[in-house]
């Protein structure tokens, strides 16, 4: 099938977005100045909060350093398990001090999300003005440098967004999207014209995944080694050649409802948690969705935590099977991990609210629970390194995690974008993107 060119006539082609512009001062009683949510801020917010200082007299950006800790508190324990009071305590004021800045935690979470998407937008309009004669490779390394800096949005965004208020949560969103349209012009149509529409916005989501990927990982490696990493994998992805077309066309689900009343509660579970999340959800909301209620529902779960335990350990015993499959059916070392991606790219792409469990409510599992999964991903993302370096022997341990965590952070990433999952071309495509983000050849 021939691709349509992505061409200056392309919607959010070098135009910027009026409504990027920052619009969250109704959130707040007074309006966050100009670079106050710089890593320097965000430090000695938290030095003064650990010493439990108490300054003598109010300081003139106390609804910023409220920001800044709400935000560090959201990322880290989840909006719905912090508590305005957990905020006072850790800026050393009391709950009410907090209103006198903000309304309610709502409108403090609308805030910091909104604020905390200022500086991409900044960098990304600075690009779209000034870039005419930048390299592409420099231009994501605008990209990779800002959204290090500010690592918390993509989880608040993916996380927490969902608890906005219908107006907010729409402004959020609608700056996302002109986001990733916008990384069109800036980073794709100067190298690959000739993608068709749907190519090229998965590539401008992906591009957007690894640049905010670092938030989902820790590793040691030095700063300036992360962006070239990153750099690099992004680069990849904007070069690489589109993926064949299959004389075939995806044929549509069939969503045959399971007769096991087990699996229904899982299912609806999963629905429900990843609409809600797992504290808006109630055990009888479950049993409501497909018509049990009362005692029977305990023929199957004692409680709700064991419905999400169920749905979170299942993705992770179905990844294990398809890395079995691939490990025993592959015969050649260097194309391991050409299988590891076919098969995690098929599993998250027909079960996305799983993958969005796992992801989302990870914060709700059991102590117990919630260390045997990372064990179990530690485990698994452990075997896609090794065969990652199988295929390029020339990477190093550190390199190779730093690739293999960033090419699941996009598949967990895309698989989630109904919008991309609405191509029928969309699994080819992104097992071609993530091929490219490792560095491995199609």
């Amino acid at each position: 099938m021939p691709h349509r060119r992505v061409g200056p006539e392309a919607k959010c082609r070098g135009r910027r977005p009026r409504t990027l512009r920052y619009d969250c001062a109704h959130h707040a009683r007074s309006r966050p100045r100009r670079g106050e949510f710089d890593a320097r801020g965000r430090e000695s917010v938290r030095s003064a909060a650990a010493r439990g200082d108490s300054p003598a007299r109010r300081p003139r950006d106390r609804g910023s350093q409220i920001a800044a800790i709400a935000s560090e508190l959201f990322a880290e324990r989840g909006y719905q398990s912090v508590k305005m009071e957990d905020i006072a305590e850790s800026a050393g004021i009391t709950p009410r001090a907090i209103y006198r800045h903000y309304e309610n935690k709502q409108a403090l979470l609308a805030h910091v999300v909104l604020g905390e998407q200022m500086p991409v937008i900044q960098v990304v309009e600075r690009l779209s003005t000034d870039s005419a004669t930048t390299p592409v490779p420099e231009r994501l390394r605008a990209l990779v440098e800002v959204s290090l800096d500010n690592r918390r949005l993509s989880v608040l965004w993916q996380r927490e967004a969902r608890h906005l208020t219908g107006e907010d949560f729409t402004l959020v969103r609608e700056r996302t999207k002109m986001l990733a349209n916008q990384y069109i012009p800036l980073f794709i149509a100067p190298e690959r014209s000739d993608l068709d529409d749907d190519t090229a916005l998965l590539r401008a989501w992906t591009i957007g995944s690894i640049s905010s990927s670092a938030a989902y990982f820790e590793s040691t490696m030095p700063r300036a080694q992360l962006v070239e990493e990153l750099v690099g994998a992004a680069h990849r992805v904007v070069v690489a050649e589109p993926a064949e077309r299959s004389p075939h066309p995806r044929a549509g689900a069939v969503r045959r409802t399971p007769g096991s009343r087990r699996e229904q509660l899982i299912a609806a579970a999963a629905s429900a948690f990843r609409r809600h999340g797992y504290a808006g959800v109630s055990i009888d909301d479950i049993g409501g969705e497909i018509g049990v209620v009362g005692p029977a529902l305990y023929r199957y779960f004692d409680n709700k935590a064991e419905i999400l335990v169920a749905a979170i350990t299942r993705l992770s015993e179905w990844r294990a099977l398809e890395t079995l499959r691939t490990l025993e059916q592959e015969p050649r070392s260097e194309k391991v991990i050409d299988g590891l991606v076919d098969g995690y790219v098929g599993l998250a792409a027909q079960f996305p609210d799983l993958v969005a469990l796992s992801l989302t409510e990870r914060l709700f599992l059991p102590q117990d629970a919630r260390e045997r999964l990372q064990r179990t991903q530690s485990e698994h993302l452990a075997e896609w390194q090794r065969w990652l370096v199988a295929a390029r022997p020339e990477l190093d341990a550190q390199r190779a995690a730093v690739l293999v965590n960033v090419a699941r952070t996009v598949i967990d990433d895309c698989v989630r974008n109904r919008r991309l999952q609405a191509n029928e071309s969309f699994e080819q495509e992104l097992r071609t993107v993530v091929r490219a983000t490792l560095g491995i050849a199609p």
